[in-house]
């Protein structure tokens, strides 16, 4: 019965995936992925059993993805906003300085993407429509990109550590409510961790790649610029790559721990929230 769900979510996506082509190819009804969607979270329920959860785990797995939708977009105002106060407005004037999820999502990034790769990888990798930047505007425009693409990191792990002293300042009692109180703490530490460091990757366009741009001589910058797709590329055959031959526990469950004692937090709170 489990293979039988996983073929069948297999369907689903790709036929998702499918919809997302443009209508000259495939012509659907703007219902049509609704449908899916909605059968797509029905064989999950099955799938992962969800009715013998309990009710924490089941508030905690509705509650996670609001969390990393959170995250994701205060990391993407911080772009528009640092870019403002540098003299482009383009982020404002597209709307993208608002805390309106509605505003940063597509449907093929912000919603698909991640459901594809959980199913594919076991781990939620989301992308938002990129926050529009005119260098242009900026009295130095490499050092404004630079400063830019800092940005969205620089908050995340702002809230990383903000969520840390959190948790480690002994406010939050490990029992009763306190205890989900601590998970859901572990989940934003963790999942602004994971972006921070994602992003830090020196890939075009993640906003590693816009730190060089500031840093190395123009030439390098304009090839980083002109690289947008061939990174994209880059950065599914890293994760398809780790994914299968290395295996993403491997790679963040380690970097998680390294990070998570620096701070000096307690290993059992990471430990009940991998489930261990």
């Amino acid at each position: 019965m489990p293979l039988f769900y996983r073929v069948v979510e297999g369907v689903i996506i790709a036929s998702l995936w499918a919809m997302t082509l443009p209508r000259r190819t495939l012509a659907s009804r703007k219902s049509v992925p609704r449908v899916l969607l909605f059968l797509l979270a029905g064989t999950a329920f099955f799938d992962l059993e969800v009715y013998k959860a309990r009710a924490a785990e089941v508030t905690a797995l509705v509650l996670l993805p609001p969390l990393v939708l959170m995250s994701v977009i205060l990391h993407e105002v911080s772009h528009g906003w640092v870019a403002l106060q540098l003299g482009d407005p383009t982020a404002r004037n597209h709307g993208r300085l608002t805390f309106n999820p509605l505003k940063h999502m597509s449907f093929r990034w912000t919603v698909l993407f991640p459901i594809t790769t959980v199913y594919l990888f076991g781990v939620a990798l989301i992308m938002p429509k990129p926050v529009p930047i005119n260098p242009n505007n900026f009295e130095d425009p490499r050092k404004g990109i630079m400063w830019v693409g800092l940005a969205g990191p620089a908050v995340n792990i702002f809230f990383m550590l903000f969520f840390s002293i959190l948790l480690g300042s002994g406010v939050v009692p490990a029992h009763g409510v306190g205890s989900f109180i601590r998970f859901l703490l572990t989940a934003l530490i963790i999942i602004n961790m994971i972006l921070a460091t994602f992003n830090l990757l020196p890939i075009p366009p993640l906003d590693g790649s816009r730190l060089l741009i500031g840093l190395l001589p123009p030439k390098f910058g304009f090839y980083l610029i002109k690289g947008q797709r061939l990174g994209l590329g880059l950065i599914f055959a890293v994760v398809i790559g780790t994914a299968v031959f290395v295996g993403m526990e491997r790679v963040f469950i380690p970097w998680i721990e390294f990070v998570w004692r620096f701070l000096g937090l307690d290993v059992n709170d990471l430990y009940r929230a991998f489930g261990e």
